[in-house]
């Protein structure tokens, strides 16, 4: 029987951090198969609806813009019209728990970390879609330090010491003349990119791994960017645990096409004023300078999803060579591409790759 359309949720743990965009109080840490690439049957993914009328979602970051494409799906109703009545989400940054256990069903991932949790696990963990495919090479530094011999002695973050943007600050560091394991102190943090934003302008780390909405915030505080490059590395997705995923593939098909319309509708500059009065409408702080941003973070945001096989090539060699896989890991393992296609099918968007 049809069921009754209710509106999504949002649940938050009572311990998990609350929506934040960013200036506020001060709150850290420191301490399947091969892809289908050609060969996929049609699948018209705008007229699926989904066998779950609930999607229970997690997502690490706190951030509006690490949010902004499925929180706009669900906000702007993109979900109900797919069947998904229902967002059941958590924030955290252990998921994949959740995702191999069976108690989660979507979440928003760095990719290297689902490519080192698939190869540890053996669970069939998937990428499902590309979320932020350019990657900032950004060190900011507080008050005080105007050269990178300034750093020395300091405290740098870039997260957690074993993640990339760790690894990221580590090479900006040995690009500059610095020694990352003698020079200065890498220390974990948690808390996100606006918490080590927060650190540096309070005194508690001398750099940090940021983004571009940050240099306002640093600036005018008497900090700045110190380095600032971008590259082209498929560095965030959605990803599944396809033991779930296989028993419900008409919930991934109208998942995604929901999310992917949602990117369309937050690329286009005409939804500028819009996109940002929805977020702010359901609780997400979104300072001003961060609005100045615009251009900026859609930019890392991948408009389609996809990714180039060259680009996915070098970033999981960048993720052997770290040692979160092994040698004869092949990413093509742990990407499922069928849900994405389809999606850019329904929309007429090149299948990418194709």
């Amino acid at each position: 029987m049809a069921l009754k359309r209710q509106k999504t949720q949002i649940l938050l743990p009572r311990r998990e951090v609350l929506l934040s965009g960013s200036m506020g109080a001060l709150g850290m840490a420191i301490g399947a198969s091969a892809l289908p690439f050609k060969g996929a049957f049609a699948m018209d993914a705008a007229a699926v609806q989904s066998n779950v009328s609930k999607i229970r979602m997690a997502d690490w970051n706190p951030n509006y813009a690490a949010q902004w494409s499925w929180r706009l799906a669900q906000f702007k109703g993109f979900y109900e019209t797919a069947g998904i009545d229902e967002i059941e989400f958590y924030l955290t940054d252990t998921y994949f728990p959740g995702l191999i256990g069976g108690s989660l069903d979507i979440a928003h991932s760095d990719v290297d970390v689902l490519f080192g949790s698939a190869a540890a696990s053996g669970a069939p963990l998937k990428l499902l879609s590309v979320y932020r495919d350019k990657e900032w090479w950004i060190m900011g530094v507080g008050e005080g330090i105007d050269t990178f011999d300034d750093l020395k002695g300091g405290k740098i973050s870039g997260g957690g010491l074993g993640g990339r943007n760790t690894w990221i600050q580590r090479e900006i560091l040995k690009e500059n003349g610095i020694n990352p394991d003698s020079d200065v102190e890498m220390v974990p943090m948690k808390g996100g990119s606006d918490g080590r934003m927060k650190a540096i302008i309070a005194g508690v780390l001398q750099g940090g791994s940021v983004f571009p909405r940050h240099e306002k915030g640093l600036t005018d505080n008497g900090g700045k960017f110190i380095s600032a490059n971008i590259k082209e590395v498929p560095q965030e997705g959605f990803i599944t645990n396809m033991e779930w995923g296989a028993k419900n593939e008409d919930a991934l098909y109208a998942w995604q096409y929901a999310e992917l319309k949602a990117r369309q509708w937050l690329h286009d500059p005409a939804n500028k004023e819009s996109a940002y009065a929805e977020m702010r409408s359901k609780g997400f702080d979104i300072p001003p300078e961060f609005e100045a941003q615009y251009e900026t973070e859609l930019n890392q945001i991948c408009k389609d999803g996809g990714f180039t096989e060259a680009s996915m090539d070098s970033f999981a060699q960048g993720v052997r060579d770290l040692g979160q896989v092994p040698p004869d890991f092949d990413w093509r393992d742990a990407v499922d591409l069928r849900f994405l296609h389809a999606a850019q099918d329904a929309l007429g968007i090149p299948r990418r790759p194709s």
